[in-house]
């Protein structure tokens, strides 16, 4: 098990987001493929930092699956229209 971590932020800054309720958004993008065991969510006052543990030998495909997951959810989450990776 590897574990991944991404940080993301948003463009505006009165955009509040409940962790539990993100973690559920990237665990409803994800595939048996992605092989997602957990996904811990930290709120900061820099943005959100996302940590994953995949089922995977790979650091760098961990972290690309971990990526490609994030961006999935906030394409097709309008709440999350104004948050990017960082």
């Amino acid at each position: 098990m590897i574990a991944a971590h991404i940080r993301i932020a948003s463009l505006t800054s009165t955009c509040g987001l409940d962790e539990s309720e993100l973690r559920d958004l990237i665990h409803a993008q994800a595939t048996p493929a992605a092989a997602v065991e957990h996904i811990r969510i930290r709120a900061g006052p820099h943005g959100v930092d996302i940590l994953a543990f995949l089922d995977s030998d790979d650091p760098k495909e961990a972290a690309e699956a971990l990526h490609h997951l994030v961006d999935k959810a906030i394409a097709s989450t309008p709440l999350l229209r104004t948050w990017r990776i960082i």
